[in-house]
């Protein structure tokens, strides 16, 4: 922070010599009205973004202490997403492993399909790590065997219920990449 101007001026006399000018204390004066210019509304699109972004900071932080904060996540997801969270929170908590570190988020265009929005997440996991015993657990793999990419693209569905965007649904895009 910035430093009230008449605090700044009375702060810059205390200097305990004789020889310094001596400041006068100016009243205060309420600020100015500044114009306001009123906001693009954001589109339905940029809600979205917005509004999946909540949903992984939701996830992020439920999947790193193997909990789920229900408030916080009937706020930003619905439908499969939902359920979907609670059995990969519980698996983890079931397992006894420990995930931390940060996943990094990539949002690419949002895409208006008309009933729903999609966008595609370029989600990094190099950051995080998951831990059992103190051992590291062995990265995931997909229906083929391989390891699951990283960064992996991963296309979030959102729906709007209620006059707010939720997201309903994923799909790991394994073929694909960022």
């Amino acid at each position: 922070g910035a430093v009230p101007l008449p605090l700044a001026l009375t702060l810059a006399g205390c200097g305990g010599d004789d020889n310094e000018p001596k400041v006068q204390d100016t009243p205060s004066q309420s600020p100015s009205p500044t114009p306001t210019s009123t906001p693009t509304p954001k589109t339905p699109e940029e809600k979205a973004a917005e509004q999946l972004t909540n949903y992984l900071d939701v996830r992020d932080d439920a999947l790193r202490a193997a909990t789920i904060d229900f408030k916080r996540l009937n706020k930003v997801a619905t439908g499969r997403e939902f359920l979907n969270l609670q059995q990969n929170v519980s698996a983890i908590e079931r397992s006894g492993s420990k995930l931390t570190g940060e996943y990094v988020h990539t949002l690419g265009e949002s895409r208006d399909r008309g009933a729903y929005i999609l966008v595609i997440d370029c989600e990094d996991r190099s950051g995080v790590e998951q831990t059992k015993d103190g051992r590291p657990v062995p990265e995931p793999v997909g229906p083929d065997g391989k390891p699951v990419p990283n960064p992996l693209p991963i296309e979030y569905k959102l729906v709007k219920e209620k006059g707010r965007w939720l997201v309903s649904d994923q799909n790991g895009l394994l073929e694909e990449s960022c």
